[in-house]
């Protein structure tokens, strides 16, 4: 068997596999055999029709399939023995190859196109850019800090409902003479004072202390059965009791005033960390939002950066042979005339796709291992459910995990955000960066403006 490559240019070659008849000749006769051993033809047992017929009937066939397996194996062997960077897969050279006459030669040559990857120096380390560094105002600290207070109002539990209020109220449903019914519909319900419509139903409410008993009928309070319905937590069959008095007992008042600036406060925002005084609260707000805007910006000088690799590193392809694996790797899903009316975003994605590679293969901190992945998947149901990252959690969740890493497309998902988090981290390493200072409005109408600009192309 011979392989034989000839380079037709920087970016294409021809390869010949070249199959004489004593590299075929054993597998065909064993493959023959074993279809002698399990053929079924009527006349003869199985397993005891003629060699010689067999081989009459079938041979051909035996033989086109040993050379094809034959000929692909030595084609993939002899790309991955020589390292040779192939772009897509090989494809079959038709008009070169001819017709094989299976009757009556011994020795076949198979042609194969062959579209090669490109050379290229990525030159990220040289890149030049201006990092966007958000500068966060006064203003924009205290429309923050106001959303904070009104985010994280104080709660307290006073004895007394007053008309802002929220109260926890055990209920039991009640026959016409205000009776307990033994039968009847009892739970504990939550609500609030400015959420009842009828005045009188609110000045019956306002003014009584913890551990008040009285008649209540909803419908009447709410004035709207879908609220009475959501509030008592009926059920499709127990939608009758929404006209029913309860008897309940007020369990628990519920006061929400706005939060004041105090450590308390402080506490509650940043838990674990000490902060005195506004002014070192205020300082603390401003450096999260700040913090908050550089990754933005982390991302988007990264998005910058990926698109000037792609535009600016020379690559050049056999467009013929990538046009044409385009259109059989789609299985005619793409109609040559898209191809050809596309090729340049086709091409952009093929430069995306090395370049990703090479910096693959130049930084090894981007590499994604398995345990990354499951680690991905495990973090979100300990932030879903609140579990705690542990050996036993772990083993508990440990096939669902499995389970959602075998879908490829789901697997591929993670993989390629993982991917995309090392590389924005990457690039704000390696890349030459001068900071830029500029306002919150100044960065919002650069990234629409880059948004935009990414529509367009």
């Amino acid at each position: 068997m011979q392989v034989i490559k000839e380079q037709i240019n920087e970016v294409s070659a021809s390869i010949e596999v070249k199959l004489h008849k004593n590299d075929y000749e054993a597998e065909v006769l064993k493959a023959l055999k074993e279809y002698q051993r399990k053929a079924v033809v009527p006349g003869f047992r199985q397993g005891k029709a003629p060699f010689g017929m067999l081989k009459k009937m079938y041979g051909n066939t035996v033989l086109a399939e040993q050379v094809n397996k034959l000929v692909s194996d030595a084609l993939n062997n002899y790309i991955i023995d020589n390292n040779i960077k192939v772009m897509g897969y090989p494809m079959s050279d038709v008009q070169r190859t001819g017709t094989i006459d299976f009757d009556n030669g011994e020795e076949f040559s198979f042609y194969f196109n062959v579209a090669l990857a490109p050379d290229f120096e990525l030159g990220l380390e040289n890149m030049q850019l201006a990092y966007p560094k958000v500068k966060v105002n006064a203003a924009e600290v205290q429309e923050t800090v106001d959303k904070l207070l009104a985010d994280y109002p104080e709660i307290t539990y006073p004895e007394t409902i007053e008309a802002g209020d929220e109260v926890e109220l055990r209920i039991h449903q009640t026959d016409a003479n205000g009776t307990e019914m033994d039968e009847g519909l009892h739970s504990s319900v939550r609500l609030s004072i400015p959420d009842i419509a009828d005045e009188a139903s609110k000045a019956l409410l306002i003014g009584k202390e913890l551990g008040a008993e009285f008649i209540f009928n909803f419908r009447k309070a709410l004035g709207d059965d879908e609220k009475v319905i959501k509030i008592i937590k009926l059920k499709g069959d127990e939608n009758e009791l929404i006209a029913s008095d309860y008897n309940v007992v007020v369990d628990e008042v519920f006061r929400t005033q706005p939060a004041s600036l105090n450590e308390a406060f402080f506490g509650r925002i940043f838990p674990g960390e000490t902060i005195d005084n506004e002014e070192a609260f205020r300082e603390k707000v401003k450096d999260v939002m700040e913090k908050q805007w550089d990754a933005q910006a982390d991302y988007m000088v990264y998005s910058i950066a990926l698109k000037r690799l792609i535009d600016e590193t020379p690559m050049r392809f056999d467009q013929e042979i990538m046009k044409q694996w385009l259109h059989e790797n789609s299985e005619g899903q793409l109609k040559k005339d898209d191809i050809e009316a596309n090729y340049n975003s086709y091409e952009r994605s093929m430069k995306y796709q090395l370049i990703e590679d090479r910096l693959v293969e130049t930084y090894p901190e981007l590499v994604v291992s398995k345990q990354e992945m499951r680690n991905f998947v495990a973090s979100y149901f300990f932030k879903q459910y609140g579990l705690e990252a542990s050996e036993e959690t772990e083993k508990l969740i440990g096939s669902t995990i499995d389970s959602i890493l075998k879908d490829k497309k789901e697997s591929d998902r993670i993989q390629r955000q993982l991917r995309e988090e090392k590389m924005v981290r990457l690039f704000r390493s390696k890349l030459s960066l001068t900071n830029e200072e500029l306002s919150v409005d100044a960065f919002k109408a650069m990234i629409e403006k880059e948004n935009k600009k990414s529509e367009e192309e």
